[in-house]
Formats: structure tokens, sequence, C-alpha cells
């Protein structure tokens, strides 16, 4: 009578992981002036609030793991958030074989070893797939405040931009503004 032998194999794997997630977007911003002069409102206004002019002329905010660029030029706003993570994951499998040092335990350990490196592949992937869905997450969050930021610095420039204009066209007569509904009225004598 034969009797099998148990064979056991054990996997492991210390990995840094990474995810990262980007949007991109325009600002609709109206070419009241010249787009430079737009540009240059633009770049005073988000240095009010927080930015940092880099080298290449980009305004640049990073706040809780997401970066802000924007490029007042092209009005162009890009954010983007990245994480690693390190992982150490294991896995063991058994199995049996006619044999404990044979053909038999050889091929059965090395069918044991490939589900095991398997195993640690797919829950890698799972580690990968719940970091990207945090790094999404964070960015989701910051994105509606980030709009609505972004949306009251472009309408400031914008009512900045038709006051210069409308002193260019004449001599101001009467200006108001309501700060809570964005309104702005000028009366210009040409």
């Amino acid at each position: 009578m034969s009797r099998s032998f148990r064979i056991a194999v054990k996997e492991s794997v210390d990995k840094v992981i990474k995810a990262e997630d980007k949007v991109c977007t325009d600002l609709e911003i109206l070419e009241v002036l010249p787009p430079e002069d737009m540009a240059t409102l633009l770049a005073k206004e988000l240095e009010s609030r927080g930015f940092e002019q880099q080298k290449d002329g980009n305004l640049v905010r990073k706040e809780k793991g997401v970066v802000i660029t924007v490029d007042p030029k092209k009005g162009t706003v890009t954010v983007s958030a990245e994480s690693s993570e390190s992982v150490s994951l294991e896995t063991s499998k058994e199995g049996r074989a006619w044999d404990d040092v044979g053909p038999s335990a050889k091929k059965v350990r090395e069918d044991l070893q490939g589900e095991a490196k398997k195993d640690l592949d797919k829950k890698v992937q799972q580690k990968t797939a719940e970091l990207q869905s945090k790094v999404t997450d964070k960015l989701e969050a910051q994105l509606g405040d980030l709009r609505a930021e972004l949306d009251q610095a472009v309408n400031k420039i914008t009512a900045e931009a038709l006051k210069v204009k409308a002193a260019q066209l004449g001599q101001i007569k009467e200006m108001s503004e309501d700060p809570q509904t964005g309104s702005l009225t000028i009366v210009v004598e040409v």
C-alpha cells in the first residue's frame, strides 16, 4: 500500500505599489482684454489664493496630497494626486505527492508555487486597486471646492478686466458691484 506525502510551499512578496489620478480642464475666461493681460490678472489672483508661480509660468498649489497646476496663459487646470504604499504579502499552499523528493513531489511543488504566485499577484492587484480608489476619492473630494474657488477667481478677474476696459473706453461715471450675486454695473461716458 502506498502513502502520499504532504507538500507545502510558502511564497511572499515585498513591494511598493503606486497609484495616481489626474483631471485636466479649461477655465472659461472671457477675453475682455488681450490674452496676456488676462493671464497676468489670473496669475495675480491665484497668487493671492496661495498658488506659487513656477519658473515655467505655471501656478502650483499643494494641499492634502493633491497638486493643482494652472497655466494662466492657456487657461488650463490640472489636478493630480498620487500615493505609494509598501505591502508585504504572504501565502502558502499545500498538496499531496506520491513521493517526497522524486518527480511527483517536484511537479506538485512547482504547481503549488505557481498557484501561490498567482494568488500573490491577485492580492497585489487588489491592494493596488484599493490604493487607486483612495487616490481617486481624495482627488474627487478636492475637486468640488476647487471648482468653486476657481470660478470665483475667474469672475473676479473678469470684473477687473471689465473695469480696465471701461476706463479705456471713456470716463467711468458710475460703478456698482454686488459681491453676493456677482453683478457689476459700469456707466461710462464716451
